[in-house]
């Protein structure tokens, strides 16, 4: 069905840019960000993430387990003024960007009042998870602004279906995907489904201005266009990174290790089709290969499990489609076991003590690798800290510490939302649930461990979704229950 006429009210989405609380409110976040930078001005790192991005900014070098794009924005934001200050500025920048992309979502589509809307945006500029990655050399922040603006326009082709939303969508899709590949499953999930999300109510409906077939005949369209889009931003994507690495295309190229580690627990011999990797698993006791708290150690350490398997196969891109072969065929051969490890992980997030030392491992170490050092502190002015300083924290990460009641209301946001639908029969609302899911699932099934760092983008989401909470709560003008129906 399409969204309800709106009679009696002007939707506070129009008169938006005209409010002169929305443009106080954009300048209380950014001072609000340039405040927080001032109170807490140097760069962290997380090595080896931050060091890889900082060595692609250096050298050009490609990390084979990540996104290449954050290293040149170092190149391109940092070198030229030899100071990674001017990295954080940015980040500060695109975070206030973030909360102000929080606050359009809640005004235009959810259709909150400007208090509610307003509160929610400031709730997003102080979350603890987003503030403490604004001050990291690391890809949080800035995949996220484009992860908030690729929602914006997903509510926007809800409402509108047009296609060039779509478009939109699927470009800044891309844009998340090239600074964090952990967005992949949420891109492509959205690929099919939002197409789906906005028409199939038109179906179910039954004709209003169009008839069923016609209705039926767009939403193939439109979930065609989506497709191939997707395909083709994500082939070209492959190809350069292709082209930069001196490797096939594709998106990462140790991709197979860890899957290979993260399930090393329900690995067994017969899963994999080389027999040299099929021994290593047989002799899994003499490295604790089932034991779920050292995955970590089997994806990085002297060894274990893919140290053994990388001295066993010289090459690096044999050795990963191996390792990825045989982690499918553990997921094909025992589902559960894989869903098993899924559940111990996401339990590992009701787990206070475990919580607050893997919060304080997402803070990073201090071991600098000594090769960097020197070439670090001659073109970005930046040393090691003192052995004393890096063992102390930071206001931010001080506060990061403390934030962890918040984070149990976070892991169990997806739930909320589910609950919610009962109550708000919205597509937005589906959404939500949809990519709250997505990210609690692969937060679950592709980690090692439960990090309080992989549920910053969750955060967001749990954000919007008490928001969405409290304008049904609090009273609203008939047009806030029409924005987009189901």
């Amino acid at each position: 069905m399409t969204a309800a006429r709106v009679t009696g009210h002007e939707p506070p989405s129009v008169r938006l840019l005209q409010d002169y609380r929305w443009w106080v409110f954009c300048l209380i976040i950014v001072c609000l960000k340039l405040f927080s930078l001032g109170i807490d001005p140097n760069p962290k790192l997380f090595m080896g993430d931050s060091g890889s991005y900082l060595w692609t900014a250096l050298s050009g070098w490609i990390p084979p387990d990540r996104s290449f794009l954050y290293g040149f924005v170092i190149r391109w934001v940092s070198l030229t003024t030899h100071s990674l200050n001017s990295l954080l500025l940015l980040q500060a920048f695109l975070a206030a960007n973030t909360a102000i992309l929080l606050v359009l979502i809640c005004r235009q589509f959810f259709l909150l009042s400007a208090r509610l809307a307003y509160t929610a945006g400031f709730v997003c500029a102080i979350d603890p998870l987003q503030l403490i990655w604004e001050r990291y050399v690391m890809t949080e922040t800035i995949s996220l602004f484009f992860y908030a603006a690729m929602l914006v326009f997903c509510f926007s082709y809800l409402r509108n279906r047009r296609l060039w939303q779509l478009a939109l969508v699927q470009i800044f899709a891309l844009l998340a995907i090239t600074f964090r590949i952990s967005y992949l499953p949420i891109v492509d999930a959205t690929t099919v489904a939002l197409p789906f999300a906005a028409f199939v109510p038109l179906l179910w409906a039954g004709p209003v201005t169009d008839s069923r077939a016609r209705v039926a005949r767009s939403l193939v369209v439109h979930l065609v266009f989506s497709i191939l889009l997707m395909l083709g931003f994500h082939l070209g994507y492959k190809k350069i990174n292709g082209l930069l690495s001196d490797r096939p295309s594709a998106y990462l190229y140790s991709s197979g290790l860890s899957i290979l580690a993260v399930w090393a627990p329900a690995l067994q011999p017969n899963d994999s089709p080389d027999p040299r990797l099929a021994q290593i698993i047989a002799q899994g006791k003499q490295f604790h290969l089932t034991n779920l708290r050292l995955r970590n150690s089997q994806l990085y350490s002297k060894g274990y499990l893919v140290d053994r398997w990388q001295n066993a196969e010289g090459d690096s891109a044999l050795a990963d489609q191996v390792a990825k072969h045989t982690a499918l065929q553990a997921l094909f051969r025992r589902p559960t076991a894989i869903a098993s490890l899924g559940w111990r992980t996401f339990l590992g997030y009701f787990d206070p003590h475990q919580l607050h030392q893997q919060a304080k491992a997402d803070l990073g170490r201090g071991d600098w690798p000594k090769p960097m050092t020197q070439t670090m502190e001659s073109r970005l002015r930046l040393a090691p800290p003192a052995r004393g300083e890096a063992k102390s924290h930071s206001p931010l990460q001080r506060y990061f510490l403390a934030a962890q009641p918040y984070y149990y209301v976070v892991v169990l946001s997806p739930f909320i939302c589910a609950i919610l639908f009962l109550f708000v029969r919205q597509t937005y609302v589906l959404l939500l649930f949809l990519h709250g899911c997505i990210f609690l699932a692969t937060d679950s099934l592709l980690a090692v461990t439960a990090s309080v760092r992989y549920l910053q983008p969750l955060s967001f989401l749990t954000i919007l979704v008490f928001a969405v909470f409290a304008n049904y709560l609090i009273p609203q003008p008939s047009f806030a229950r029409s924005s987009i129906p189901l």
